[in-house]
């Protein structure tokens, strides 16, 4: 009797272990599946403790108008400092691309251009002080992440010719430069309706005048052509039919683009008792 019932009781254990085991087994499968559901909802996990509540986005989640957010600025760092940029969808400078806006000027007023050039393009947008101050002194501001992402758009501006009176058909009214960073157009900030055809540089852009600021804005164009001695101006969301001599010191908007995709974060750590998106290439 004892023979046979030793091997009886080694199949109990062994089928008691494989339950035991298979239970193992559908409790791990039930976490990882919960694990998957969570990451499709957009919550993923971090390997720093310090950020793993944050969630993660594309910035073109958070584009202006976009009826499912209520914020459409991201934190981008300048100098050392996060400042506010509203994120805007416009394919003026290409495709799957959103463009940045700086919700406020750049504190320190400049002129258009220190030198009088008239007749040889003193409102001409290359080389101006405005120019040179976004693409190189306000480019190197950002963090070494940001400036691996702003691309380098072509920028559709007026002709040196056109805006010093050299308006003949064989000249060009438009030429083509390569911007990180830069201002926005007279036809970007103004309804097309009110331009002629040879004035457009881009489509209109309304975040423009739904986010205006009280200062007064140089633009990169003035839309008139034949007087260099003037530019543009913008002031709390209209465009100055007014044009101003390049002399007068006035603040500058700049405008960036990145790619839709770009990772962006919510983050609780610049603003007190405040969540804000930053991009996550631009962390500290």
């Amino acid at each position: 009797m004892k023979r046979k019932f030793i091997p009886r009781v080694i199949i109990v254990v062994m089928l008691f272990l494989l339950v035991i085991i298979g239970i193992l087994v559908i409790i791990k499968y039930h976490k990882e599946k919960q694990e998957v559901d969570l990451s499709n909802n957009g919550i993923l996990n971090y390997s720093d403790n310090s950020i793993s509540n944050e969630h993660a986005y594309v910035v073109s989640d958070i584009v202006c108008g976009n009826i499912y957010n209520n914020d459409c600025r991201v934190y981008v760092r300048e100098g050392g400092k996060y400042i506010p940029y509203l994120v805007i969808k416009t394919e003026n400078y290409g495709e799957n691309t959103v463009l940045l806006m700086r919700e406020d000027a750049y504190p320190k007023e400049m002129m258009f251009r220190d030198c009088n050039v008239f007749g040889a393009g003193g409102s001409y947008y290359p080389g101006s002080v405005i120019d040179e101050f976004m693409e190189n002194e306000l480019y190197n501001m950002y963090s070494d992440g940001m400036q691996s992402i702003i691309k380098n758009v072509p920028v559709k501006i007026h002709s040196k010719k056109y805006i010093s009176k050299f308006t003949v058909p064989e000249y060009a009214v438009f030429e083509t430069i390569n911007r990180h960073v830069f201002a926005l157009a007279f036809s970007e900030c103004k309804s097309h309706d009110l331009l002629k055809e040879c004035d457009i540089e881009g489509a209109f852009i309304p975040e423009v005048l739904e986010f205006p600021i009280e200062k007064y804005v140089w633009l990169r164009s003035d839309a008139f052509g034949g007087d260099d001695t003037c530019a543009a101006q913008i002031y709390n969301g209209k465009v100055q039919s007014n044009r101003v001599s390049m002399y007068q010191e006035q603040y500058v908007r700049p405008v960036f683009v990145v790619s839709a995709d770009e990772q962006i974060r919510s983050v609780n750590s610049i603003i007190k008792d405040m969540e804000v998106f930053v991009f996550s290439i631009d962390e500290e």
